[in-house]
């Protein structure tokens, strides 16, 4: 068990809602249900995750985190990014960057120091907002400050077990030591004080380390001319499986691609997806906006999103991630069950950006929330109760033949 060390940054609502990109506020009220037996709905499984799993080398001051962070198992880019990145870390500090607001985040250096070869972004570095009571909640609706390195790792995880179609940078959860955190200051001024996990490699810290990917731009700074049909569906039904409460055009990288002119999108900052099932109130997307996305899906488009075994997928995450909260869990699969009934009636990815997310007015609940709720009057909501899943399928089905 890691030790906390210095207490995350946490903004006052108001704060946030100046920072935040998006135009939704931040929720001042919040409730979450107790989730101590996080593995009661799921059962074990031996599925594996492609692409082959191995053991990193070890490194002094980055390993990969146990059980019960992660399983002990990575696969072969984990690995690759984990030994390259302790490599790094063993002759030189994690610089903390100085842009954004989503808490601490460390570019670990290349051998040339000509860009980064990873970003480390620390549990316990998260920000939060201070709630009623002085509560302690996420920058989003449904969201807990700390379990970010979590969902950015799920996101890569998820996009693994479909064979890498959406482009998550390579990503994976790690125990990173380093002399730079063993004085560090706490907020309010005071040092942070030592323990079991501090020593001569300094303080253990748990978080995400992802792939750092050498970009031109990002999307905010280019217009949406630029982009494909193809990237725009890629991030917008990534966007819409997960329900990405923080996708705003500054967290979509624009890469050059060296063997043509054309350019490409990788999406980033995945820590505020997948917010509790019962606080969905949060989601945003650009790209609602971009004529793209009122473009009918392809074949290609339709038959992946068809191949999605979310009772599968959600097994493969659980035992990958155990810590993972159920009710994160939850809402990947009401918004996969969305998702995938909403595609196959022919709907476009701004119709159903539009269905999932507040964006007619901020203050009604979405579709996406009704739905729900007119299926939690007769079904209680739990990942192991099939009479709620038969019932909000037809939910679905009810609105879309009314609306579309």
């Amino acid at each position: 068990m890691i030790s906390m060390a210095p207490t995350p940054l946490y903004l006052p609502a108001e704060e946030a809602n100046r920072v935040i990109r998006s135009p939704l506020f931040q929720r001042k009220d919040s409730k979450y249900n107790n989730n101590n037996n996080n593995n009661k709905d799921l059962k074990s499984s031996n599925d594996s995750i492609q692409p082959q799993l191995q053991s990193p080398t070890n490194d002094k001051s980055l390993r990969k985190s146990g059980s019960p962070w992660l399983s002990s198992q990575v696969n072969t880019n984990q690995a690759e990014l984990m030994e390259l990145s302790g490599k790094r870390l063993s002759t030189s500090s994690p610089k903390l960057c100085s842009e954004g607001v989503g808490g601490g985040v460390y570019f670990i250096q290349g051998e040339k120091d000509t860009h980064p070869i990873s970003v480390f972004k620390p549990r316990d570095e998260e920000n939060g907002i201070i709630g009623p009571n002085r509560s302690i909640m996420g920058m989003k609706a449904g969201t807990l400050p700390g379990e970010g390195a979590f969902k950015e790792v799920a996101i890569y995880l998820f996009d693994q077990i479909h064979n890498g179609y959406f482009g998550v940078p390579v990503t994976t959860l790690v125990e990173v030591q380093h002399p730079i955190w063993n004085n560090k200051q706490q907020v309010d001024g005071a040092a942070t004080e030592k323990d079991s996990n501090s020593n001569e490699f300094g303080i253990k810290k748990i978080g995400s380390l992802q792939e750092y990917i050498v970009y031109e731009d990002t999307a905010d700074e280019v217009g949406c001319s630029k982009f494909s049909v193809d990237d725009i569906h890629r991030i917008g039904l990534l966007d819409s499986l997960v329900l990405n409460c923080d996708r705003h055009s500054g967290n979509l990288l624009v890469v050059a691609k060296e063997d043509s002119d054309r350019l490409e999108l990788v999406p980033i900052d995945h820590s505020l997806c997948l917010p509790s099932s019962d606080q969905l109130s949060d989601a945003w997307f650009d790209w609602i906006n971009f004529p793209q996305s009122k473009v009918p899906f392809s074949e290609k488009e339709k038959q992946l999103v068809e191949s999605i075994d979310i009772d599968k997928v959600i097994r493969q995450l659980h035992l990958k991630l155990p810590k993972l909260r159920l009710l994160c869990l939850e809402t990947l699969k009401l918004t996969t069950l969305f998702v995938k009934k909403a595609v196959k009636a022919g709907l476009n990815l701004c119709q159903i950006g539009m269905a999932i997310s507040r964006y007619q007015s901020l203050d009604e609940p979405s579709p996406l929330e009704s739905i729900i709720a007119n299926t939690i009057k007769t079904q209680k909501l739990s990942l192991s109760n099939s009479h709620f899943w038969t019932a909000y399928q037809n939910e679905i089905d009810l609105f879309i033949n009314q609306n579309y």
